[in-house]
């Protein structure tokens, strides 16, 4: 905590306000002359990126005090910390306290009036500076969880989720679900128009403050229960970062799930094919169990309906746990009382999950003759959305029956990432090769078991030999069967492709 002495018993959060477009350009022109922006605030607190940001209630040891503007816009509206009206005058250009709380985002402790603090979070990320509910009282006490509290901008998981989201122009941008307005607000870069819908009215205030705050015009943030604000309308593009905590009791909005944690999430699921336009995308990031004989994409299939064949599918999972290894603090909360630990283990245990997947979920309505497939990887280095644009279109490519010819023409190779373990066994007195996995980390962490035969081939596949080459001299070598087609080769190749093992110059990877 800072020197100064703190008030315990002050907890409050404050609401911003919805003020004149006069009074949020002057606090917009306000923060960037005192250099609110990633840059100047990682350079300032000698951090490599706002990842690595913490508060000094979180135990940062540097920049306990103001010495430049910056430094009290961090120190009150970041680290939520007591800043004295005498030093923010004094550093701050003139009118900046009273242009702050015009628009509710300070305020004075009403037992020490000399003393300000920040009612919200001021968060810079993406070109923009989102306000959200603090976690925290200015005495590092920490607050209240309430059932409509908006969740902070700048959290590891938001951050991944809007990593994950493609930045390809659009027509008309839906985010479900919306809080700060965070994914509407970074997609009305690409959008024609973006719209954020959000349950909580609370969230909705946040969303159109900084929608307002970043002078964004092409945003419209409305409240209501999911796609209920929007009904009538259709769009090309759908996001949701959706709760997914498994909860006996929804109480936390942003945070629980339903029973099982998917209760929100299948219901997006089931108005995507009323909302999004042929050819759209819909995008999110999630928690979700893989049950013993129903993986999660065969629920999203169900949840689907009747159009479930109009789509196309990626998983991208960022991790798979199982239950048993799931640490509470990592997934629960670190304050999560022990009978709902204790609930969620025995629901895991009840549904016969495996794994729980968190990660990236995909859908394409493909708008072709054909029906939709499903691809599934696992997250590796340098992933990007891209890579789920490439397995769009190389999965697609692969099941059209007029691109056979054309694809036996490939001339795949080895990914320069990929390795071969294998394993002999003894027969005979000899240690005989026998089990080959082929894997690699990058762009996906993945792993192939290979019969032999297979083995052989791949370990040949130089970039210079096509897939019909390959093919012809398998069979004359005795490696397969004279019979198999050039589909059935294509369908074993092709998953070494999709995982990227093998590359192919015509269908090259997007760089990392």
């Amino acid at each position: 905590m800072s020197s100064l002495e703190p008030e315990p018993t002050l907890s409050r959060r404050l609401v911003p306000r919805l003020g004149s477009d006069a009074e949020f350009k002057a606090v917009r022109g306000m923060l960037a002359e005192c250099g609110f922006t990633p840059e100047r605030i990682c350079q300032r607190l000698g951090i490599a990126g706002m990842g690595e940001y913490k508060p000094i209630w979180r135990g940062r040891s540097n920049l306990l005090a103001a010495e430049q503007a910056l430094d009290a816009l961090i120190l009150l509206l970041m680290d939520g910390e007591f800043v004295a009206g005498e030093t923010l005058d004094r550093l701050l250009p003139a009118g900046a306290v009273g242009q702050l709380e015009a628009l509710g985002l300070v305020a004075r402790d009403p037992d020490r009036g000399e003393m300000w603090f920040g009612g919200c979070t001021l968060f810079p990320t993406r070109s923009m500076v989102l306000a959200s509910d603090r976690v925290s009282a200015p005495d590092g006490a920490a607050l209240p969880m309430t059932t409509d509290a908006v969740y902070p901008a700048g959290i590891e998981n938001t951050v991944a989720f809007l990593a994950t989201l493609p930045e390809a122009p659009c027509e008309a941008l839906l985010d479900i679900g919306t809080g700060t307005g965070i994914a509407a607000l970074d997609g009305a870069r690409y959008a024609r128009h973006a719209w954020g819908t959000d349950i909580a009215a609370r969230s909705v205030q946040f969303a159109e403050f900084n929608r307002r705050l970043n002078g964004i015009e092409n945003a419209t943030m409305l409240e209501g229960d999911l796609y209920a604000p929007v009904e009538g309308l259709t769009f090309d593009r759908i996001v949701s970062h959706p709760p997914y905590v498994p909860a006996r009791k929804n109480t936390v909005i942003f945070r629980d799930g339903g029973e099982d944690g998917e209760q929100t999430l299948r219901r997006i699921v089931e108005g995507v094919p009323r909302f999004l336009r042929p050819g759209g995308r819909f995008c999110t990031i999630v928690t979700a169990a893989d049950c013993e004989g129903q993986p999660f994409e065969d629920r999203l299939r169900l949840w689907l309906g009747a159009a479930a064949a109009e789509f196309d599918l990626v998983l991208a999972a960022h991790t798979l746990t199982s239950p048993k290894d799931l640490a509470a603090n990592s997934f629960l909360g670190q304050h999560t009382l022990a009978e709902d630990i204790l609930y969620r283990h025995e629901m895991w245990a009840r549904r016969k999950v495996q794994f729980l997947f968190y990660g990236s979920v995909f859908m394409r309505r493909h708008g072709a003759a054909r029906p939709g497939f499903t691809a599934r990887v696992l997250k590796g280095e340098g992933f990007t959305p891209r890579h789920v644009e490439w397995l769009l279109e190389w999965s697609s490519e692969i099941r059209e029956a007029a691109a056979q010819e054309r694809l036996m023409g490939l001339r795949p190779r080895l990914s320069p990432h990929a390795e071969m373990g294998v394993l002999h066994r003894v027969r005979e007195g000899q240690l005989v090769p026998e089990v080959f996995s082929l894997r690699c980390s990058r762009p996906f962490e993945a792993e192939c078991m290979l019969q032999p035969w297979l083995a052989q081939i791949a370990s040949r596949c130089d970039g210079q030999t096509s897939w019909r080459e390959h093919l012809e001299n398998a069979k004359r070598d005795g490696m397969i069967s004279g019979e198999t087609t050039a589909g059935e080769f294509l369908g074993v190749l092709e998953p070494l492709v999709s995982n990227g093992l093998l590359w192919v110059a015509e269908r090259a990877l997007p760089e990392s």
